[in-house]
């Protein structure tokens, strides 16, 4: 076998649709299928289910793509670092933000100062399957997720309610879930992890918000905010300057939520010096973080 035909099988894989593929490669559809049919034969078994005029990647084939992709993986990494002993990687880093995207200035303003050649790609739409992924994601969970080879544990943080100071709650300490239910409530899009890591909690405390607003961004959210008046749940350290003095943060009694900021990477591809850089970089700047904000009351949580 040979790259072209892994390449080729890889395609289709992904794609599982023949003429898309074909068309994608500039081939001819016969081709392509007759690459697939050596590879099959080399191989002694089929890697597609054929289904009508389509095809379905089977239970060998799924096998065969793993270890295909480890090759391609090995390859691009290869590259990498033969560029790197050239003096001539590219210098760009591709970061997914999906969490803490208020601190992204910061972040972003640190990366320059210690490396401007750095060119970063910043994304806040997470990945699709057929995407390569990004070299760093800064993303949250529910629950705390232990250090390892492809991830690092940033900051542990409580998610509040904030509700304008107009609001009829506005005066308690604190709120109840009998006192919230049937409010208007305000979130951002779903999908987005903060989103996701709320209703995880919702549903474990069999609270449902009558939620009325939905919002792209949090800066949408905060702007819409005060026109309900209407609550929503947001984090305490990282949206801090998402408040403004017209905002009242509460904790909701019998309803304790939080989440774990995590940096994660891919540990099979290779790490640039770049990367390295801005790894190290966002790491530190959270650790700082936590000494200069309120946080510092809160540590991380070791492997249980």
């Amino acid at each position: 076998m040979d790259l072209l035909q892994l390449k080729y099988f890889r395609e289709v894989a992904r794609t599982q649709q023949l003429s898309k593929t074909a068309q994608k490669l500039h081939i001819a559809q016969p081709s392509l299928s007759q690459t697939l049919k050596r590879l099959e034969t080399e191989l002694g078994c089929s890697l597609f289910d054929r289904q009508g005029k389509g095809i379905c990647l089977n239970h060998a084939g799924t096998i065969f793509l793993r270890y295909v992709e480890q090759v391609f993986t090995a390859l691009d990494n290869a590259r990498l670092e033969l560029d790197e002993l050239k003096s001539s990687v590219d210098q760009t880093v591709s970061l997914y933000v999906g969490s803490a995207s208020m601190l992204l200035p910061a972040i972003v303003r640190r990366i320059q100062e210690k490396d401007p050649g750095i060119r970063l790609q910043i994304t806040q739409q997470p990945p699709s399957p057929n995407d390569p992924l990004p070299a760093l994601s800064l993303t949250s969970v529910h629950t705390l997720l232990p250090d390892s080879n492809s991830r690092i544990f940033l900051l542990r943080e409580p998610i509040k309610a904030v509700l304008p100071s107009n609001h009829r709650l506005a005066d308690r300490s604190a709120l109840t879930l009998d006192e919230i239910r049937g409010e208007s409530f305000s979130e951002l899009v779903s999908g987005t992890n903060l989103t996701s890591i709320v209703r995880h909690y919702c549903e474990r405390y069999r609270f449902s918000p009558n939620v009325t607003t939905v919002a792209d961004t949090p800066a949408v959210m905060r702007d819409l905010l005060p026109l309900g008046p209407g609550i929503a749940f947001i984090p305490e350290y990282t949206w801090h300057d998402f408040l403004t003095p017209s905002m009242s943060l509460k904790a909701v009694s019998g309803m304790p939520m939080e989440r774990f900021l995590m940096l994660s990477w891919n540990p099979e591809s290779f790490q640039t010096s770049a990367v390295r850089t801005c790894r190290d970089v966002i790491v530190r700047y959270f650790k700082e973080y936590t000494q200069a904000h309120p946080v510092t009351s809160v540590q991380p949580l070791h492997n249980t």
